[in-house]
């Protein structure tokens, strides 16, 4: 049985594709490898267009944020919402066009924080260290369980801003899943592995 993630709203391949692509004029205004983008990004749209991967947002009373990867580096961006645009937003009908219309209404929100989240992101030396390690270790540490998959002992677990697959040496008897609690159960495990999988908890911040 795989549970489900219990993540923040991921923003859909709709939205990417609304972005359009780019034309060389268009390219030649990007920052180049050598220019730092917490410099030039003005608005959430300039965000929005040079999101490369896996990206986030989340929506709060008085700000947005939105979460996203470019050139290898995740970046996370606010805006603050006045009164008139949170209502808008709050109000907007959820259906197959909401992440296209919640982006035009956003698009030109100027932005009042840039944050480089890519050094909270564990390196492959940090994650070798945790190798046998219980998950206890990691729980005590501040990681948190996002669902699993017990028939190949894959636990969806977030620190920081990102999500992580943890996968433990053990085995459950499958009349036990039903029962399993994450993390009652997997305190006594050792880690066998621990791989980057996406962004977790990137949007969510302490106002």
């Amino acid at each position: 049985k795989i549970l489900a993630l219990t993540l923040v709203i991921v923003m859909t391949a709709l939205l990417l594709a609304g972005c359009g692509a780019k034309s060389s004029k268009d390219a030649e205004k990007e920052p180049s490898e050598q220019t730092d983008i917490t410099e030039t990004l003005k608005t959430i749209g300039d965000a929005v267009s040079l999101n490369e991967g896996d990206t986030q947002y989340g929506i709060y009373t008085d700000v947005f944020v939105y979460a996203f990867e470019h050139d290898g580096k995740f970046y996370r961006v606010r805006a603050d919402l006045s009164e008139e645009v949170s209502e808008a937003i709050w109000a907007l009908e959820y259906d197959d066009q909401y992440d296209e219309k919640l982006m035009e209404m956003v698009e030109d929100l100027p932005i009042s924080m840039v944050e480089d989240l890519s050094d909270q992101l564990l390196t492959e030396e940090e994650r070798a260290a945790l190798i046998g390690k219980t998950g206890q270790d990691l729980l005590d540490s501040g990681w948190y369980c996002n669902g699993h998959n017990l028939e190949t002992m894959e636990f969806w677990m977030g620190y920081g801003p990102f999500l992580y697959t943890v996968i433990f040496d053990g085995k459950v008897a499958e009349e036990d899943w039903d029962s399993f609690v994450d993390e009652e159960d997997i305190g006594e495990m050792p880690i066998k592995s621990v791989e980057y999988m996406m962004l977790g908890d990137a949007t969510e911040i302490m106002e």
